[in-house]
């Protein structure tokens, strides 16, 4: 088994010499590197050991809104915004 893996290994090796591909990095990209800073290489490591939370819920939006619903929801709206500016109005 062994000897089937060494072959394709040498044959990998020998395709990657002609084409001159190189495996990893190469200098330009390596120079354009920057290190991380304290607290991007902490926050990494945090988000690494900190399991994937659930996806919180968003805002609902108003066109998942019937026309009906929209109606309704913007005049409870427009009161509301009115009973506080007369809010501001009486203090």
């Amino acid at each position: 088994m062994s000897l089937v893996g060494d072959v394709v290994k040498n044959v990998l090796d020998n395709i990657l010499k002609e084409v001159g591909k190189t495996v990893g990095t190469g200098k330009r990209a390596r120079r354009r590197k920057r290190a991380l800073t304290p607290t991007e290489r902490l926050s990494r490591i945090e988000k690494l050991l900190k399991p994937a939370s659930r996806q919180t819920s968003r805002k609902k939006t108003t066109r998942t809104r019937s026309a009906t619903q929209q109606r309704r929801v913007s005049a409870k709206t427009r009161a509301h915004k009115k009973s506080l500016r007369r809010g501001t109005a009486t203090r």
